[in-house]
């Protein structure tokens, strides 16, 4: 995938070679062609905004999703002015998983509006992953196939881990799941392609997992032990309720996927204790 770089009065991005370069994103007022539908805006954090809309472009509809990164505090103002926008590490991020083998929605644009030079504005637009849903919602409904995902979840996490990737924020709720109907495997808009090389074979993959919200992930020459623990909690605290059985089927699913030899049960417990002090820490912050 190649990026077209434009620049118009105060507004810099990148575009996909997929979509016309006068597509111009960033602002409401640069979709009045009548190709596009209204907005929609979606549930998301104080800091950012999201929307879904729809491109009609060559004969054909696409689902895209805006996201508008808004300054945490004055301190995002001066990362943004020195170093990469939130947008741009989000983007940069998710080319590297895709690069090696990882599932997520293909970009569109990404971009900044800046005001004599600062940036005050910043944006990612990527596609919508159709016929998915979270990963806590399937695990809710697919009661039949829940020990093949939670299987097929932890070699993806298990095979990220292996190749030194941590994710800023592995919630359950930053994981879309798409079925895959065949061995062949396909697009969530029903196109064939290769299966998603995710750490599960091909002839097992039924499940791709979409990574969401990667502005924090990042590639390590070795990845340090504590974040991989983040990681793992971050999966353990987003299902409090898992059993004995889900827990030990992720585990053994994650470390069949590495290349260094763990202890298991040394592990496991070091899961436990971080997700007792996170847990308790949140009980004290409500109190």
């Amino acid at each position: 995938m190649t990026f077209q770089k434009i620049k118009i009065s105060g507004l810099s991005f990148e575009i996909s070679d997929d979509f016309p370069a006068k597509f111009h994103p960033g602002t409401k007022d640069n979709f009045t062609d009548g190709r596009r539908s209204d907005f929609t805006k979606l549930p998301s954090s104080k800091f950012a905004n999201v929307f879904t809309f729809n491109l009609l472009f060559k004969g054909k509809v696409h689902n895209l999703i805006l996201k508008q990164f808004l300054n945490r505090s004055p301190l995002d103002i001066l990362k943004n002015l020195l170093l990469s926008c939130r947008s741009y590490r989000a983007f940069k991020a998710d080319l590297m998983l895709k690069q090696y083998g990882f599932a997520v929605p293909d970009v569109v644009a990404v971009g900044k509006k800046t005001i004599a030079g600062i940036p005050i504005r910043n944006f990612l637009i990527t596609t919508e992953i159709t016929n998915s849903v979270p990963l806590h919602e399937i695990l809710e409904t697919n009661a039949s196939q829940r020990q093949q995902i939670i299987s097929q979840f932890g070699q993806m996490v298990g095979s990220m881990h292996a190749q030194n990737i941590f994710h800023g924020d592995l919630r359950f709720g930053n994981i879309l799941v798409h079925p895959v109907r065949n061995k062949a495997s396909e697009t969530p808009d029903g196109r064939s392609q290769r299966p998603v090389s995710n750490g599960v074979k091909p002839e097992n993959n039924r499940f791709v997992f979409f990574l969401l919200d990667n502005e924090r992930t990042k590639k390590f020459g070795k990845l340090p032990h504590r974040l991989r623990l983040k990681n793992l909690v971050q999966i353990y605290i987003s299902r409090t309720d898992a059993s004995n059985s889900d827990k030990t089927c992720f585990l053994d699913a994650y470390l069949s996927q590495q290349n260094i030899k763990f202890d298991k049960d040394k592990l496991s417990a070091q899961i436990a204790a971080h997700v007792k002090r996170r847990l308790a820490k949140k009980i004290i912050n409500h109190e």
